[in-house]
């Protein structure tokens, strides 16, 4: 069975993060797109906004880790309204090591993405890593 377009976009965004490719991994966004990462203490906790605010989300996320951020993909899963995607995040920072199950959950508008909610599995475990 085919991808769904939906997952394929956004397969097509995670791939390009991995290339360190950021205007490719963010041009599949709509302009008021939002990037919801949980928390309430951190650097990355908080709502992220439109191109520039979650293209300095990303850019953060690698800096903060000194280029050491990566990500196993898992599963991705799509209807024409949503795509969720289950992966584990990786990286260090300041000796101490991330290594974070995380889901997404996605919401699409027009084939592009308008909004990333961010789950995680040990709240306490990423906020300390982040702050």
């Amino acid at each position: 069975m085919p991808e769904h377009p939906n997952a394929a976009v956004v397969r097509a965004m995670f791939e390009a993060f991995e290339r360190r490719d950021i205007a490719a991994a963010t041009a599949p966004l709509t302009a008021d797109a939002v990037w919801r990462f949980p928390g309430r203490r951190g650097g990355l906790a908080g709502e992220h906004r439109g191109h520039a605010g979650i293209i300095t989300f990303l850019a953060q996320v690698m800096t903060l880790t000194s280029g050491t951020f990566r990500l196993e993909l898992h599963d991705i899963t799509a209807s024409d309204d949503h795509v969720v995607v289950l992966f584990t995040g990786y990286g260090e920072r300041n000796g101490e090591q991330l290594d974070n199950p995380t889901c997404l959950r996605i919401r699409m508008q027009d084939g592009l993405v308008a909004e990333i909610c961010e789950f995680v599995w040990d709240l306490d475990h990423v906020e300390d890593f982040w702050s």
